[in-house]
């Protein structure tokens, strides 16, 4: 791995992350684009994106824009329509995450990119999910992304669970283990009905995960790493 390269990862995640208001909050937006405020200008200032070098605008979201934290930033990443079975959101940085059914499938322009996440067809995450987790299914999942600099392809089988919260809400905690090798990881999903709410999804064992919410007034008051939805 060259310097160069750690260098733009670097600077990549760093981007990323000035994106976001840094301490918990977000920006109002609309139309999948923030609203300025005295926080964020001040975040673009720092990442060398002031207005005098701005990023380009973020064309209208087709639908609801992906409202989505990493660690302790919130960003609201506008739709650019689908491709194949899953939704595109793309931010002006080049940060692009990709979404089937509600679960991640691509995460690219952060540095640690996730190339592709692989969901078989008659899996219970395109059928009925909450069902399926109350059933404690088990399903497959294949993961291609790069680690020091090659490709890696890794299969895992995941194993759902459902439980009640005192509050009365709906958890799903999903296990996933490597059919080769000790690395898994564990997703969770904060359910109201039959519709995911929130949720922390892994993309990369270098990465923290992400969290998604389904309102900005979701991401303004919680941590999904230490709290529920």
């Amino acid at each position: 791995m060259t310097v160069d390269f750690l260098r733009a990862t670097k600077r990549k995640v760093r981007v990323f992350l000035m994106l976001g208001l840094v301490a918990s909050t977000v920006a109002a937006c609309t139309d999948g684009k923030f609203n300025s405020n005295p926080v964020f200008d001040y975040a673009l200032s720092k990442a060398g994106l002031s207005k005098e070098a701005p990023l380009p605008e973020a064309k209208p979201s087709i639908g609801p824009p992906l409202i989505v934290g990493y660690n302790a930033v919130r960003v609201a990443i506008p739709g650019v329509g689908k491709r194949g079975q899953s939704s595109y959101f793309v931010a002006p940085d080049g940060v692009e995450i990709a979404m089937n059914s509600g679960f991640v499938t691509r995460v690219i322009g952060l540095g640690i990119d996730l190339e592709g996440m692989y969901l078989p067809v008659d899996s219970p995450y395109v059928g009925d999910f909450v069902q399926s987790a109350r059933d404690r299914a088990v399903s497959d999942r294949v993961a291609e992304y790069y680690r020091k600099g090659r490709i890696v392809r890794d299969s895992y089988k995941c194993a759902l669970g459902y439980e009640t919260t005192a509050e009365g809400k709906g958890v799903i905690n999903e296990q996933c283990r490597r059919y080769f090798g000790d690395e898994g990881f564990k997703n969770r999903y904060w359910v109201e009905g039959d519709r995911v709410v929130c949720s922390t999804q892994w993309f990369h064992p270098d990465a923290n995960v992400l969290q998604f919410f389904e309102t900005a007034a979701q991401a303004t008051t919680i941590d999904l790493r230490k709290q529920g939805c």
